[in-house]
């Protein structure tokens, strides 16, 4: 057993010296093998190239913890609001205000020939936010006259004071006013032996006004209104007395920009006394309901006037009378349009209504209301080149108790009320504003009237044609120049005589007389010395006519007035 052991042994070793002898003989059979030197150095350093350092995250910090304890008490609101309707507008730069807009006041002296003073004077505070008020004063003189010097002057006096405060969504205003004119009725031959050294009778004119109000501010949506009162006081040096308590109401709604209806009312309450009556209440009441449309070339309105009104006239069937309200207009472009309307109506008339139209109005025994049956209007109208409007229509319409003046034989200083019964009015008209390049700017009318009387021989004291023009010139920054024109004829004065023979009554209760055509040319100059003080002159009747207006009544001759103008309170 052991010489097998051994022998095994030697089998294993002589194995591995023969596996040891073998390899580098195949070594050298796959390739060239050369001596190789290994030198191991301790003193050798490695270099790495470097890369960006990875900061830490910054740490969470603990989350403190309060002892105190909050509660919040939430209360829902709910508002059944519609939503904000947001139209887009163009924005508005504000332009800075030339210094001379600024000054709030005005106070303007002068004097003329005629013995004329003129004192006006104004006050505009409008700087504060949420109010402005104004003040005014005018007093203007003729003492002497053309007939027989201080028989026929006469002067001018008006005061008054307005208000208005603000509101976002609406304005209150206010104002009292006071008239003064006094005047002579000069209206008598001063070529007559008999009236040598001959005083007129004088007369005064007095009207206090005072009136408050309240409106809307935006005017163009929704439900827009305008409610004014007022007290309207008037009497003279006889025995004329008026008052007047107003009510006029303007309303309407808007559902979209192009359909609005409204309602507007008109109240008025007089109280006349004159000579030949007193103690009469004349009672007006307008209720106007209407539906409108318009867009950018249409524009329609109907309605109805609804008046209660108590004179009491011949042949008067009714107290209440109903008319219909039909305007339109219609634009092609804006070069061109037409228009056209059909409306019956009463026309409120007051003794001082009278006698604004003609100071030298004597005692009245009536005050009627003119009735318009109705009044058919046409025309065309546009504007050309942003510069020139225009305006052409006729229009023939047919009217109750129109009133006219006439004078009376056995007083040639005094007129008194006539009424037509049934007058037919063909009006032909002519409008036209010119603005050239902001220098000039002309402005024209013109009317012929042709009247168809009924009961009165002729439209008495009415004219047949009327003409005036309007020229302002801009020269430039200091100068300020206006030439007017004012013509006026056919107008028919009327004598009433009611003590004439019979076989000439027969003929007619008046005696007729035309007067002169009326040429009235005005020149005005405006010359700025600063920002506050300027000189002007004024020329009336440069023709030196003696245009009668009234007959018996010539008005003064050529009449200028050179004056100061100062601005304050900047």
């Amino acid at each position: 057993m052991n010489f097998a052991g051994k022998y095994k042994t030697v089998k294993l070793w002589a194995g591995v010296m023969l596996c040891t002898i073998a390899m580098p003989s195949m070594a050298q059979q796959a390739g060239e093998v050369r001596d190789q030197e290994f030198v191991i150095r301790k003193d050798r350093v490695l270099t790495l190239p470097q890369q960006t350092r990875r900061f830490e995250r910054t740490p969470v910090l603990p989350v403190p913890q309060s002892d105190g304890n909050f509660n919040y008490l939430v209360n829902p609101y709910f508002l059944s609001l519609a939503p904000e309707v947001i139209e887009p507008e163009a924005a508005q730069k504000q332009w800075p205000r030339k210094r001379e807009d600024l000054y709030p006041g005005f106070a303007r002296l002068g004097f003329g020939n005629y013995i004329s003073p003129l004192f006006e004077g104004r006050y505009n505070n409008w700087e504060e936010g949420d109010y402005n008020f104004g003040v005014k004063l005018k007093h203007e003189g003729f003492y002497t006259g053309p007939v027989e010097g201080r028989n026929s002057g006469e002067n001018f006096t008006d005061v008054g004071v307005n208000g208005t405060l603000f509101r976002d969504f609406f304005q209150v205003y206010g104002g009292v006013d006071y008239y003064r004119h006094k005047f002579n009725f000069y209206g008598y031959d001063p070529e007559n032996p008999l009236l040598e050294n001959f005083i007129p009778n004088q007369n005064v004119l007095n009207t206090f006004k005072i009136n408050a109000g309240i409106q809307d501010i935006e005017k163009m949506e929704g439900f827009n209104y305008d409610v004014n009162l007022g007290l309207r006081a008037f009497n003279d040096n006889y025995e004329a007395a008026e008052t007047d308590f107003m009510l006029k109401i303007k309303s309407g709604y808007w559902f979209d920009n192009a359909i609005q209806t409204g309602i507007d009312l008109d109240l008025s309450l007089t109280q006349p006394k004159d000579v030949f009556y007193s103690n009469i209440n004349r009672n007006y009441f307008k209720v106007n309901p209407f539906v409108g449309y318009q867009n950018e070339n249409l524009k329609v309105r109907a309605g109805a006037n609804i008046i209660f009104e108590n004179d009491v006239t011949p042949n008067k069937e009714s107290d209440f009378k109903v008319f219909p309200q039909i305007l339109g207009e219609y634009f092609i472009q804006d070069e061109f349009g037409i228009y056209a309307g059909f409306e019956g109506d009463i026309h409120r008339q007051t003794y001082q209504d009278f006698v604004m139209e003609n100071p030298f109005l004597g005692p009245s025994t009536d005050l009627f209301n003119t009735i318009q049956n109705f009044n058919a209007k046409a025309g065309v109208k546009g504007t050309l080149n942003d510069e020139l409007t225009y305006e052409a229509g006729i229009s023939y319409g047919r009217f109750t108790n129109m009133h006219f003046f006439a004078n009376s034989q056995l007083d040639t200083t005094r007129f008194n009320l006539f009424y037509d019964d049934d007058t037919r009015l063909l009006n032909y008209s002519a409008k036209v504003s010119w603005n050239y390049e902001g220098w000039y700017r002309l402005i024209g009318k013109a009317n012929y009237y042709f009247y168809n009387t009924s009961t009165l021989e002729a439209a008495f004291q009415r004219p047949e044609w009327e003409l005036s023009i309007n020229n302002n010139f801009i020269l430039d920054e200091r100068w300020l120049l206006q030439f007017n024109a004012n013509l006026m004829g056919g107008i028919v004065a009327g004598i009433h005589d009611p003590v004439r023979p019979l076989p000439e009554l027969e003929s007619g209760e008046f005696r007729t007389e035309t007067l002169p055509a009326i040429i009235d040319l005005q020149l005005k100059a405006d010359y700025k010395i600063n920002d506050q003080f300027s000189v002007f002159a004024i020329g009336n009747n440069l023709l030196n006519r003696t245009n009668q207006r009234f007959l018996n009544y010539p008005v003064r001759g050529i009449q200028g007035i050179v004056g100061l103008t100062y601005k304050f309170g900047y």
